[in-house]
């Protein structure tokens, strides 16, 4: 059990500093809030950290149950979901960068086997994750792809007059 949780706190830093990152790269594109970009002397983006944590901390509140157990299952089925889409997507999107890139057809052949596959699997983790993982999973991926919809013109505007 010990090694258990000894496990779960260091994936759960990993993920920490990988989401940072993330949304610090989307700020520094514009993508998010400037709060995000900012960081320490040693190049650590803490505030937005912290602000990711409230966030973080807030939805786990809203999955409480009485068994902490239950509450770890939804929280992980949650995360399976939200992401296990982008590999899917990126899965189904191939085809279209290997014919961008003139991938010769016996490498792409290979790849695109590999990507069938993974896509298969990953629509067996999402099956395995359950209606409830699916449902709200389902929302905050659509919530996504609509503010980015609501902040993409700035950019297509950006790329077409800068």
């Amino acid at each position: 059990m010990a090694l258990m949780v000894m496990s779960c706190c260091g994936s759960l830093l990993g993920w920490q500093f990988t989401i940072a990152q993330v949304f610090k790269s989307s700020a520094d594109e514009g993508y998010f809030p400037k709060v995000f970009s900012r960081v320490t002397k040693v190049d650590a983006p803490v505030q937005g950290m912290l602000i990711i944590v409230i966030i973080q901390t807030g939805l786990s509140l809203m999955t409480i149950s009485p068994s902490l157990n239950s509450q770890f299952n939804v929280l992980v089925n949650l995360a399976v979901v939200t992401n296990i889409i982008p590999y899917i997507l990126s899965m189904a999107a191939l085809v279209i960068i290997q014919k961008m890139a003139n991938v010769p057809s016996s490498k792409a052949k290979v790849a695109n086997f590999v990507a069938f596959v993974g896509a298969m699997y990953s629509f067996y983790a999402l099956y395995s994750s359950g209606e409830e993982a699916m449902l709200y999973g389902s929302i905050v991926t659509f919530l996504g792809w609509t503010l980015y919809g609501l902040v993409s013109p700035r950019f297509e505007l950006k790329n077409k007059h800068g």
